[in-house]
Order: structure tokens, then sequence, then C-alpha cells
């Protein structure tokens, strides 16, 4: 029987019952191993393919063929040397259908469904089988014919001689000790023992066998052989993260075997036992006891690789070994497959699977970059947190929201073009990159940590957060002693400077209000006739020589036509300042208190102009709504009409100025090619924007009743102070300053970085 993939499928149809009596499975016998091998390397490696030329397809032949191996009482003929050769075949296409699940779908190997179990339960049984492991040695030999590797139109170039260290290594293997391990992207990993190796540390050894389609693919085959040569680095110590290599070939890499789970696999195993991710996605919290933990092992590991004068160019989670073999509370990440992985160049964009860890240079060119780690470990460090990533490769929401250095340093790591990565984080040419970049994570880990928002909230905290100053003074003030102690160099002085800034403004927001908010339950105490003297009324009283009945220094700024007490009377005027109070604490504490558009001050005029106006807006919210409050209260009852107009008004302003400068920042951004500002609409600045109508709506109203209120044309001041009442308790204080924040925080501190980048990179041009 000739060698050719569609006598194999034939034969396969006759043993599985599909078709009867049109081949003999018998002259498979007569195949020599490079027949094998030319025929293995001719297996579409596209799933469509596949079935468009065998018209059958991949997936059903791969549970037919498991059946009829499974159940097989004899073998049709064939010899115990074919039925190994058709184990394998059974095992090439199991690892294909893997590496299309994982890569194109995001599927965990280990738990890819398939023929009624998983792709690993077939292959390891399939590994077990003597025969199939003869097969596997018989078709990796290093030193079989050179004519083995030749027979196919599509086949590989010829093999390059193995070198005696390789063949020494091969030939120690201990053939029954082969075991399957896992599937790897384009290969099969098996384990075993030989009795002493010549290179390797261990008698265990991890053997990667490509899959053999991709062996047509010279690229992967030269970067296989050359795998020795080019990471192998016989002299690393013992402490180094990538993983020791013995031989390597055209087909196969042999290496210390690491016990322990990859990264992903790690990932997926903490991912089972974490809460159900919240209703609104924006809210799902930051793992940061993963952060700390392994993105804190991972830093270390890059800077031990950058030392040793390597790195990684394919840094994925399935790359990432998490050993196990380690005392209680320790993590030690080590690295496998170094190198390009030049399937990166073949895969779909997007937010599935490792192609989304491969720097865009590396999956648009097939080379290794300098700075593909970066990218890389940005995009690992998003995984570890426990954010999904987002389509268009951009720093996601939740960082922004909880993490305004952190969300800076991603923006800086995974920037789409290399020569802007580390653009804003300040780091000495003369000193190691991962090590530095490990100092500057450490620092936002602890400012991160301090905040405690990105922690799943209890019943309790969820309600705290529904007061008026949601914790933010005193969070500010933990981060700030936390920014105090790190400081280290210029940059960081700026930002110890913009937190003391920020905390300044949020505690005089804070002291503000709640002091005008203080005034108005006292006033309508004495409304009611509950009448307390607290010792403050009474040092002004004593500092301005006031002396009498009630609160005399206070009553002297008292309008004549305003009676207290007249409960009825002033009854709208405390129920509107008061509910505009709560309104405006919550609102600037809870959404603005931690926003700037100036960390980095723009150089051109028109861009600084809107910067200083958001600026500006932002930072009036922390003291005009208590003007707006106290006026009322304490001089005249019937202004507040107005202050409720002028508030709303101000309200408005402020929210264009951010608005201004949010769009023409990100306009500015995408012309310059960021590619952390999104390209198309931000739905979190939508939130933000849809404010505006909101705030336009009710000032129809206010105007108009309170303009026919002032003109005495209409004389229910009550109703229309419950109807602002109910607007600010109802639908501002809830919404606006509640479930809007973190939407409002993230699309703002993105603009706010974006500016920030723009800076540096006009800097950088110049």
């Amino acid at each position: 029987m000739r060698a050719t993939l569609e006598r194999l499928t034939a034969v396969v149809a006759e043993l599985t019952g599909r078709t009867a009596g049109k081949v003999r499975p018998a002259g498979l016998n007569t195949w020599r191993t490079h027949d094998w091998h030319a025929v293995l390397l001719d297996i579409p490696l596209d799933e469509r393919a596949y079935a468009d030329r065998f018209q059958v397809a991949r997936r059903q032949e791969i549970d037919d063929l498991w059946r009829w191996w499974s159940e097989r009482s004899g073998a049709g003929g064939l010899e115990p040397r074919a039925v190994g050769f058709v184990g394998f075949y059974l095992l090439t296409l199991v690892a294909m259908h893997c590496s299309d699940r994982v890569r194109f779908h995001g599927d965990a190997p280990r738990h890819v469904a398939l023929a009624g179990t998983t792709a690993e339960g077939v292959s390891v049984t399939l590994v077990a089988d003597p025969d199939v492991r003869r097969s596997i040695v018989a078709l990796h030999d290093p030193d079989a014919p050179p004519g083995a590797r030749r027979g196919s139109s599509r086949g590989s170039a010829a093999r390059a001689p193995a070198s005696p260290e390789t063949t020494a290594e091969w030939a120690a293997i201990d053939v029954t000790s082969l075991k399957f391990y896992r599937h790897g992207t384009t290969s099969i990993i098996l384990t075993g023992r030989v009795a002493a190796p010549s290179q390797g540390r261990t008698a265990v050894f991890a053997l990667k066998c490509l899959i053999h389609p991709y062996l047509t693919i010279p690229a992967i085959t030269a970067a296989t052989r050359d795998y020795l040569a080019e990471h192998g680095r016989l002299d690393a110590v013992e402490s180094s993260p990538a993983v020791r290599v013995w031989a390597s070939h055209d087909s196969w890499i042999l290496m210390d075997l690491i016990r322990g789970r990859t990264l992903g696999e790690h990932l997926a195993h903490r991912a089972a036992g974490r809460p159900p991710a919240p209703a609104r996605d924006i809210l799902r919290p930051i793992d940061t006891d993963a952060l700390r933990e392994l993105g804190g092992a991972l830093l270390p590991a890059l800077a031990a690789l950058e030392r040793e004068g390597r790195r990684h160019d394919d840094l994925t989670p399935s790359n990432i070994i998490v050993e196990t073999d380690r005392e209680p509370g320790t993590v030690r990440l080590r690295f496998v497959d170094l190198g390009v992985n030049h399937l990166h160049t073949r895969s779909i964009a997007g937010p599935e699977g490792d192609g989304a860890y491969a720097a865009p240079e590396v999956r648009r060119d097939g080379v290794g970059h300098p700075r593909a780690d970066l990218y890389s470990l940005g995009a690992l460090l998003i995984t570890v947190a426990g954010i999904p990533h987002n389509a268009d490769g951009t720093v996601p929401d939740q960082f922004y929201v909880n993490s305004v250095g952190l969300a800076r340093l991603l923006e800086d790591l995974t920037d789409a073009d290399p020569r802007r990565r580390l653009l804003v984080t300040p780091l000495d040419p003369d000193g190691g990159t991962f090590e530095q970049i490990g100092r500057v994570f450490r620092d936002e880990m602890a400012i991160l940590e301090q905040d405690g928002r990105e922690r799943p909230r209890s019943r309790l905290e969820r309600l705290k957060d529904l007061s008026p100053g949601a914790g933010t003074v005193a969070r500010q003030r933990r981060m700030l002693q936390e920014r105090s102690a790190q400081v280290r160099d210029s940059t960081g002085v700026a930002q110890l400077g913009q937190a003391r800034r920020l905390r300044r403004w949020a505690w005089l927001c804070a002291v503000l209000l709640w002091c005008a908010t203080a005034l108005i339950v006292t006033w309508w105490s004495r409304d009611l006739g509950v009448s307390w003297q607290a010792k403050w009324f009474e040092m002004a009283d004593e500092v301005a020589g006031r002396s009498g009945t009630g609160l005399a220094f206070f009553d002297d700024v008292r309008a004549d036509d305003y009676p207290i007490p007249d409960p009825w009377g002033n009854l709208p005027v405390r129920l509107v300042t008061l509910t505009f109070a709560l309104v405006s604490a919550r609102l600037y504490l809870n959404v603005f208190a931690e926003l700037s558009t100036v960390w980095a001050m723009p150089r051109g005029r028109s861009a600084r102009v809107r910067a200083v106006a958001a600026e500006a807006g932002l930072r009036s919210l922390a003291i005009l709504p208590a003007v707006y409050v106290v006026l009322p209260t304490l001089v005249q009852r019937d202004w507040w009409p107005l202050g409720t107009l002028v508030g709303h008004v101000t309200f408005a302003v402020v929210v264009q100025a951010c608005l201004w400068f949010a769009w023409d920042t990100n306009e500015r951004a995408r012309a310059a090619g960021l590619s952390s500002v999104p390209l198309g609409e931000i739905a979190t600045l939508g939130r933000l924007a849809a404010w505006q109508p909101t705030v336009a709506v009710y000032l129809v109203p206010i105007v108009g009743i309170g303009t026919l209120l002032s003109l005495d044309l209409v004389h229910d001041e009550l109703v229309y102070a419950c109807f602002v009442s109910l607007i600010n308790l109802g639908i501002f204080y809830p919404k606006s300053a509640g479930t809007d924040a973190p939407y409002i925080r993230a699309g703002m501190n993105r603009a706010a970085l974006a500016a920030e980048r723009l800076e540096h990179l006009e800097r950088k041009t110049r």
C-alpha cells in the first residue's frame, strides 16, 4: 500500500466502521518510519481544510478512532508496530484539536472536552501504550537516516546532523518511563527518566515534541533545533528562572521537569474559588493577593533573566510554571519556551488565548524585540489581577477606578508602539529595567492596598459607602502616609505633592460641608424649640463680644424678615439646603476628590486652558456648595431658590469643563497614535456626558418655578422645596454621586493619564 494520508484515513474509516471492504488495513504493516513521517507532515493544519479534504470533521475522526482504540478486540490485521503508529496519528489529531481550542477559544488545555472524556485523558492513555511509545521514539530519533525526513511535498527542510551530546541524551531516555504530561500550543509534552543525564540536573526530564504538521513551518523547526544554542545557557546558575535545557533537535527539546501548574492553570484554580463577579463589571475587584504574590514573583524572575542577558519574547501564562515544591508561602516562577512563538503571527488577535500576551511587533514581524517582554508583562499583570482583557488591548476600566498609579504603569507597559513603552515611568538607564519596574509596582501595590476599595465589600462596608464622605478623607490620609514613605525620585515627589493637594481639598470640602450641615441641623432644632448651646457657638459670641439670648453672633447677620423659630415657614430652606449639602459632600468626596486634570501640565495653550478650567471646576465643587448652603441658612431664607439655581448651573459648567478637557485630550491622543485610548466611544465618559441633559431637564422647572416664587406669583413654596429635595436624595445622591461614581473616575482618569502621556511624548519628541 502506497503511503499517503488518503490511504491512512481510508484505513481509519475501515477500522471504525464508516466503510467496509474497500481497503485492507494490513497494508499499513509495510510502511516504514519515514513513510509515517511523510504522512503525518501532510495532515492539514486547519480544521476546515481537513474536513474539506477528507469529507469528515476532524473532531468526528478523533471520536471514531478513539472508540475503536478503546474497544478493539482485534487490530484488523495490523501488527503491533502499525497499531502504535495509528495511535500516534490519533495523538497528533488530539493535540491539534487542543491547540485550536486554546489558541482561538481560550480553553484551558487540561479541560478540553473530547471523545466523551478530555483531550488530556485520551493522550494519557495513548502514551501509556508501549507501541505508541516506540512510535514516538522512532519518529523523533535524531540518528534517523536523513531521508527519513523527506517524502512529502509539504515536508520540512533536511535535518542538520545531531551532535554527539544530543545523540547521547536521546539514547539515555528510558522509553518505558515515558508518560504524557500536558499539551502545548505546538507540542505534546512528555515526561520520563534517564539513568544519568549528561547536561540536566535531575534524572526526570520534560520532552517537548512538536506536533508533526508544524514541522512544515521552517521557522518553527529552526527555532526548535537551535533552542539549546539560543536559550540553553548550560552555565546558568541554579537560581536562573529559565528552565535548564539538556538538548534540542529539529522536532523536540529535552529539559528539566519543573513540577507545578502553568500560570494559566494556577490562575484558573484561584478563579474557581473566587466570589461571583458583581452585576456591574466595573466594580469587579482587583485580586490584590494574586498581584502581590504572583506579580511580586514575576518581576524578580524577569529581572534575573535580564541580568543573564536574556529575554523571553513569548511570555504567556502557558510558558510560566508556578513551582509547587517550595516552602509554604513562597512562590517561584520558572520560564519555558523562550523565543518567538511563530503561531502568534497566524492567530486571531483578541483577548483570548496566548496571542493576547505577545507584543504587537512580535505578532506582526514574527521576530523578537528588546521591549516585547514589557508588553507581555503588562498583559500578564492584568490577567493576574483577575480582570478580563479588553478586546482592543487598552487597560481595563477597573484599574482607573481603583489605582491611577497602577493604571499608569500598565499603560506604560502595554503601549502598542515599543518606542513609547516606559514613556512615563522614571527609570535610570544604568539600572536594570525590570528591577526598577518592580520597585514601581511594589509602590503602587502598597497604595492600592491602602485604598481598600478594590477588595470585595461586606454588607457593613457597602452601607458605609452610602455615607456622604464614603471614607475618602481617611483613605487619602493612609495613601498619603504610604506615598510619603516611598518617595525616591522627582516623579515620586510630584505624585506626593499631588496627593497632598488632593487630600487638602478633600479635607476642606468635608469640613465646610459638615459645618454647613451642623448649622442647618442647629437652626432646624431652634425652629422646633429644641435648643442646645454648642461650645463653638459660645466661642464665636465671646470673640465677637456679643451676649444675649440665642446665638447672638450668627443672628446679627440674619435678615429682618427671617424669623426664628418658624418651623413651617423655614421648612423649605431647611429641606433643600440639607439635601443639597449631603449631595454635594458625596458628589465631591466620592467622585471628584481623587480626580485631577493636571498630572502633567500641557504646554499647548488650548490644551493648558482646558486642563486648568477642568481642574478649577473640580476644586470649586469643594468650596462653592458650602457657600450656597450657608448663605440661605444664615442670612435670608428666601434665597434658597436662587442658591438651588446657581448650584445646578455651577455643576453643569464643571461637567462641561471636564468633558471639554476629556474629549479634546482623547482626540489628541488618538491623533498621536496612543494605544491607551480606545478608538471608539468611551462608555465611561458617556456616563458623565449623560449628566448634562439630566441637569438641563431639572434646570427648566428650577428656573421657571424659582422665578415665579421670587415674583410672588406662586405660593406653593413647600411643594417646590419637596420636589427639589426629592431630586437631590432620589436621583443625584444615589445615582450621580453613587452608582455613576466609578464610571466617572474611570473616564476622567483615563483622559488625565492620556494628557500626561501626550506631554511626555512631546518632550521626548523635542
